[in-house]
């Protein structure tokens, strides 16, 4: 039995469903979309779980009955298959923050006169075009610490707030063009861009009440030896990962969304998204070391010192102007 026959018949069988996995590999990888979570390509096992994921999805009958009316032959269901494939892997990926961050990059690159697009991957307009280096650690610390702007954001619109503007994102973009020294897939772009932002798909542990201001007593001192140097050392690293507002925010845990607003000079929407930001950078940066929870107390405490040098500094300029 064909795969039209057994749509036809209401009883999808062995025919289709191997049509259906064929299809898939064949549009993910000619259309560049990633491969499922905790797969690294699209291989077999990848295919037959994004397979499964279809068979199971509440939209599929419907997929199904309109494969079954609308094809007389099995060419017509393999091309229309294809149309059915690529919307649902489109709307898979966008159920995930680094999807939803693709889709956004997409959006705003084709709106830029700077970029252009190159077998599915972005470049620079005038730049190089060929693969660029992918490579994760060195396109992150390319964009450590880049200034993020996040635009003003209703609590009660429908939509979940933009991660960061249009010139943020495409400022990031820039940079990471740059820094790979050739063209990049939307996934890596996102990827990197997610990992600044605070959208990493690594497990998050450790608790927001670990960002809490420690009791007079619990900070550390200036003389470090052993295991506290190393831990001074790796909460200086992780705050270099914080671009000046997101220090502010951890460093002013005291602060209520609505205190911070006017320090950063932002709305009250706004501070609320970028002191989650920076929290949520924060326990991805340690998601894997054991002493994390004293490890964000120090980043603290690193922050606030900083946070208080800035308004020392500020104070002296003004005096100085008068």
């Amino acid at each position: 039995m064909s795969a039209l026959a057994e749509l036809q018949a209401g009883a999808v069988g062995d025919q289709f469903i191997a049509l259906l996995e064929r299809t898939i590999r064949a549009v993910g990888v000619s259309r560049n979309f990633p491969p499922p979570d905790g797969f690294a390509q699209w291989d077999a096992d990848a295919v037959h779980s994004t397979a499964s994921e279809f068979m199971s999805d509440g939209q599929t009958p419907r997929r199904l009955t309109d494969l079954a009316l609308h094809c007389a032959s099995d060419q017509a269901v393999r091309a229309r298959l294809q149309g059915t494939v690529r919307n649902f892997l489109a709307d898979l990926g966008r159920r995930t923050p680094i999807g939803k961050l693709v889709v956004r990059i997409n959006d705003v690159l084709s709106r830029e006169p700077g970029f252009i697009r190159v077998q599915g991957r972005w470049a620079r307009e005038g730049g190089p075009t060929a693969a660029g280096r992918d490579d994760p650690d060195g396109l992150s610390r390319a964009i450590r610490g880049h200034e993020v702007i996040v635009p003003s954001w209703g609590h009660d619109a429908h939509r979940s707030a933009p991660v960061a503007d249009r010139a943020t994102l495409v400022s990031l973009c820039g940079a990471l063009l740059d820094a790979a020294e050739g063209s990049l897939t939307p996934r890596a772009l996102a990827r990197a861009i997610g990992h600044r932002l605070g959208l990493g798909e690594a497990p998050l542990s450790m608790d927001v009440s670990a960002l809490d201001h420690p009791a007079p007593g619990e900070t550390t001192g200036a003389d470090r030896t052993g295991s506290d140097a190393l831990r001074y050392l790796r909460a200086v690293e992780v705050l270099a990962q914080l671009n000046d507002r997101e220090r502010l925010a951890v460093a002013r845990p005291e602060y209520t969304v609505r205190q911070l607003a006017p320090v950063l000079g932002v709305s009250t929407s706004q501070s609320h998204v970028i002191r989650m930001r920076a929290v949520t950078i924060i326990k991805s940066e340690l998601v894997d070391d054991d002493d994390a929870e004293g490890i964000a107390l120090l980043v603290m405490e690193l922050g606030r010192t900083w946070a208080d040098r800035m308004d020392t500094a500020a104070r002296s300029t003004v005096q100085v102007a008068r």
